[in-house]
């Protein structure tokens, strides 16, 4: 996977821990197993190695410790779960809650992330975090205006990043309504319910969770000063499609610094990749998921 996004063009990546033995919850925000794909790094030791390997080649590392809830029983073991993560040589943090950024404030060489799971939506919160908490990035919650976007960027001493082409449709993606018997994540697939036995009606709609893409606006969001456009990838179930993603999302990032009008990149793309008429256009084109643009998606947020 680190090898397949770094020939694409990722200049950052995250990576995540698996919890220590008796933790029976993850330190970060997804559980071990999304979509039926591992989404921690199950070693210490495979942790340094792929760290050195990014740093080898110019990447940025992340470490993944965004849990929404920490409970106070595995405080301590959080705080030894980051201290893992740094020693291994990760670059920053990503916190998830108000008491994790303070248990690292003080740490001098931690270099803090406001992840999603921290729900930055105001200008006024985001500056909060970064003149108490000495918070450096601000990951945007999804389904904002290209207009508010601005207003983060607005912001001193902050860097900002945003997420693209990723699952939001009608939900903030920390919705934990159950889909599946056991796993709260309901804002991954389609909701299915029923009554007095009837057969399962969709009700996807409600918690729309498909992808949204932001390639159009890729030139719009450099220009305002976008420092990061994140792209997920740690449970991918497939690993090349989604580094062609990350591929496509760098011609776009490519295109803008060489002066090459987005349409025409977009014609690059159509020429070269299968994926962009088999795939891309049908779901996301064809179906007006822009997520900066004003769509009945964009409306329809919940």
């Amino acid at each position: 996977m680190l090898e397949l996004q770094i020939a694409a063009g990722a200049t950052e990546v995250y990576l995540a821990l698996q919890p220590p033995v008796g933790v029976p919850v993850s330190f970060d925000a997804l559980p071990a197993r999304r979509d039926g794909e591992p989404t921690h790094v199950p070693s210490v030791a495979l942790l340094g190695e792929l760290i050195a390997a990014a740093h080898t080649a110019g990447l940025t590392v992340h470490f993944c410790a965004d849990a929404p809830v920490i409970a106070t029983e595995h405080a301590q073991a959080w705080r030894a779960h980051v201290e893992q993560g740094l020693t291994a040589g990760a670059d920053s943090v990503v916190v998830g809650t108000l008491p994790a950024a303070a248990w690292l404030a003080g740490h001098s060489d931690v270099t803090l992330v406001a992840g999603m799971p921290m729900g930055v939506s105001t200008v006024t919160y985001a500056a909060h975090l970064r003149d108490t908490y000495g918070v450096r990035r601000i990951v945007l919650p999804h389904t904002l205006t290209l207009g508010e976007v601005a207003a983060f960027c607005d912001l001193d001493r902050l860097q900002i990043e945003t997420p693209v082409q990723t699952g939001a449709g009608l939900d903030c993606t920390r919705c934990r309504l159950p889909d599946t018997p056991g796993i709260g994540l309901g804002c991954r697939a389609g909701f299915t319910g029923n009554r007095n036995g009837d057969p399962p009606q969709d009700l996807g709609p409600f918690l729309d969770g498909a992808s949204d893409c932001a390639l159009c606006d890729v030139p719009a969001l450099i220009d305002l000063g976008v420092d990061a456009l994140q792209i997920p990838g740690r449970e991918s179930p497939n690993l090349r499609q989604n580094a062609k993603i990350t591929q496509m999302y760098r011609r776009a990032v490519t295109g803008h610094a060489a002066r090459t009008p987005m349409p025409e990149v977009i014609k690059q793309i159509d020429r070269v990749e299968l994926m962009w008429q088999m795939g891309w256009m049908p779901r996301l084109c064809d179906q007006q998921r822009c997520r900066f643009r004003d769509t009945p998606q964009q409306r329809a947020y919940v």
